[in-house]
């Protein structure tokens, strides 16, 4: 039989989930990078401002959801242990690091398509918004 997570290795999961969902971002930016530079442009010339206006609306709503959205308690609450915290709040976390994850990847690929420099801009805001919301920022068992 296997006991049960410790908060350490709670503490590390969510580590790992997060500097994933980073990883991820940045490693579509770098690859698209690299992939324009040997590619023509895709030709939405048409769809360029609609999509570019898309991917600043997807932003501004993952932002507002986040300040909707339940977020966990910044420490555990008097008499509640750390396992206890991560519990209850793991969730929340993951769920508000997958809604800015997902506006940085919509930009990341608008910004492929379209080549604007606009929505390459709100993806890097996604992604530094994402890292100001890192596990660590949370409790101090770094």
């Amino acid at each position: 039989m296997t006991s049960p997570p410790t908060p350490e290795a709670r503490l590390r999961a969510a580590k790992i989930i997060h500097g994933a969902l980073i990883a991820g971002s940045l490693m579509f930016l770098l690859v698209t990078t690299r992939v324009q530079r040997t590619t023509a442009p895709a030709g939405v010339d048409s769809l360029t401002r609609p999509l570019t206006y898309a991917g600043l609306a997807l932003l501004g709503t993952a932002l507002v959801l986040l300040r909707i959205l339940p977020s966990p308690d910044p420490a555990p609450a008097p008499g509640q242990s750390p396992d206890q915290w991560w519990v209850a709040s793991q969730g929340r976390l993951i769920v508000m690091w997958a809604v800015v994850d997902g506006a940085a990847l919509f930009n990341a690929v608008i910004w492929f398509l379209t080549r604007e420099r606009t929505p390459l801009a709100a993806a890097a805001a996604a992604i530094v918004v994402l890292f100001a919301l890192r596990p660590g920022r949370y409790l101090d068992q770094s």
